[in-house]
């Protein structure tokens, strides 16, 4: 009985406030997938009934108030605590906890229904998963390596800011009210005030705390070198099945080496060689890592990658919601869009709109005051990312900044063109790969093109227009690009769609100041244009730079 509390009054003005600052009702859905709690456990904890202590710290911890103690009523009588246990009991439908959950877990806030991701990860970490008719449609799209079976470890990558540890800290939560295999959890930090991981030996020694629940201390393992912890650690794992977490893992890796990219540092092969006995040893545990980049080292034949990219434009919006932002849907879909789903982007902005005085919560103000995205949080996360890339990878991502891949499909071909100072064999397996595997370049595989990040394209743009040589440079090469590309018979020429490389070439060559070869594309297919009535219908999609060319010479438009 006496693992309950209860909230006292000054208690729940302090959580009342913060639930504001929130967006959320009392009894908010997201407020009970953050605690792993019912609406009527919510109900009980503001009428001020006791629940059990664990319950009460998630709740508190889910609104982002660490001191609970601040929030409890000091005393509890005696009848109350038996009312309150028997009420705190789970019912049929609320599965027993398999696990403690790690005293260390990152909190999970404005949580939006990663319901995809969450069941992925949660069929490839099931060693037995049961048989659905969705289970196999899951994965392909989002996930790579592996051979097809479960896998001993789970690779989370993507953009800073894409949820990658709130994904994997709310998988844990949910596992923990399940009745799933795993019988520990460790949740294990690799990064430090210095931004880089801590030693190995004290990673170890650190897993064998939790998941021997307190048996092997460092005490008692100080004798011991990393070759024998890491045999304890592996006898751990065989004996009962575990849920570890890396986070994040890209901290151990080569920075400013493009070859190198998704390789562990010299200073880390401790941990190369950790890794390699955690996945390739048989045990009945599973391991996670969340990282900004491709773990190449990882043994592909057991482990699974999943891309975590953007969230889907409802997922988006409710996320814009929780910030009590005034605004329609479509200028909420319009900033989700923007920013290509990328939540901590819009947390920050949405974040300026609600306390910035110009724009006082008003969405449209902002939109109709922007035609950029960056903001300085959002461009200092940008700039942590490119400190990571060699020069010539920097020199890609710059120059191909200025293809608009939503208005024509990026090729291998444009980015060579950007790129002839080095070998097609250097750019491909060198350059290209880097930049995948730094989350930065995405590959389509049904278009066979690749396209930026937003956000990563209009940094590299601005890193481009700090050169005005260097701008003119890649765009006459984007123009020399566009104008090599073979269209169709000109008999069969329908619509603009089918004189696009030209378009594409014109706006390049406006760009790069050549208004001569502009000109002469345009002279070209000036009937055309005039026929399909481009000019007063905007063109389709093209950019209003070029809009203006098209107008001024084509005649009586």
């Amino acid at each position: 009985m006496a693992g309950l509390l209860r909230a006292s009054e000054e208690g729940l003005k302090i959580i009342d406030m913060v639930r504001r600052n929130l967006g959320w009702n009392k009894a908010d859905e997201l407020w009970c997938q953050a605690a792993l709690t019912s609406k009527a456990t919510l109900k009980r904890f503001w009428t001020q009934q006791p629940i059990r202590r664990e319950t009460f710290i998630h709740i508190c911890k889910a609104v982002g108030v660490k001191n609970w103690q601040d929030i409890v009523a000091r005393e509890i009588q005696e009848p109350e605590l038996l009312l309150a246990a028997i009420a705190d009991i789970p019912q049929d439908n609320q599965t027993d906890r398999t696990f403690p959950l790690p005293e260390n877990l990152p909190p999970v806030r404005n949580w939006v229904q990663r319901t995809k991701e969450i069941e992925i990860l949660k069929t490839l970490i099931d060693p037995a998963p049961p048989l659905t008719n969705e289970s196999p449609t899951l994965a392909p799209p989002l996930t790579k390596g592996g051979l097809g079976g479960v896998p001993t470890a789970i690779s989370i990558v993507g953009l800073p800011g894409t949820g990658k540890t709130t994904l994997a800290s709310q998988l844990i939560r949910q596992l923990h009210t399940e009745k799933t295999p795993f019988t520990s959890a460790a949740w294990q930090s690799l990064q430090s005030a210095t931004s880089k991981a801590p030693p190995c030996d004290r990673t170890i020694d650190s897993l064998l705390l939790v998941l021997s629940n307190g048996d092997i201390t460092t005490a008692t393992n100080a004798q011991n070198d990393c070759g024998k912890k890491t045999e304890n650690l592996l006898k751990i794992l065989r004996e009962k099945p575990c849920l570890i977490v890396f986070d994040p893992a890209d901290t151990l890796l080569k920075t400013r080496e493009a070859k190198a990219a998704g390789y562990f540092a010299e200073d880390c092969a401790e941990y190369a060689w950790l890794f390699k006995q955690l996945l390739e040893t048989e045990h009945q545990s599973k391991i996670i890592f969340t990282s900004r980049e491709t773990l190449a080292e990882l043994p592909p034949t057991v482990t699974r990658e999943i891309q975590l990219n953007g969230l889907d434009r409802d997922s988006a919006i409710s996320l814009l919601q929780s910030f009590n932002l005034t605004a329609n849907p479509e200028e909420l879909a319009e900033m989700g869009d923007r920013y290509s789903g990328h939540p901590k982007a819009l947390q920050l902005v949405a974040a300026l709109i609600r306390d910035d005085t110009e724009f006082q919560g008003n969405v449209g103000n902002f939109l109709h005051q922007r035609d950029w995205l960056l903001i300085r949080d959002i461009e200092s996360a940008i700039d942590k990312i490119l400190a990571r890339l060699s020069d010539s990878e920097q020199t890609c991502l710059s120059r191909i900044s200025v293809y608009q891949t939503s208005e024509y499909p990026l090729s291998f071909a444009g980015i060579s063109a950007q790129m002839p100072e080095v070998s097609k064999y250097e750019l491909k397996e060198n350059i290209i790969l880097a930049l995948k595997r730094r989350q930065l370049l995405y590959c389509d595989r049904h278009l066979k093109s690749y396209h930026l990040h937003p956000l990563v394209r209009e940094k590299g743009e601005y890193l481009l227009n700090q050169n005005p040589e260097h701008f003119r440079t890649a765009h006459s090469q984007a123009y020399n690009y566009y104008i090599s590309i073979p269209l169709k018979p000109e008999s069969e020429w329908q619509s603009i769609e089918d004189i696009q490389p030209l378009i594409r070439a014109h706006y390049h060559a406006s760009q790069a100041q050549d208004l001569d070869a502009g000109n002469r594309i345009i002279s070209e297919v000036c009937e055309y244009l005039r026929q399909w009535n481009c000019a007063e219908l905007g063109c389709g999609n093209l950019q209003l730079p070029l809009l203006k060319e098209v107008k001024n010479i084509i005649p009586n438009s």
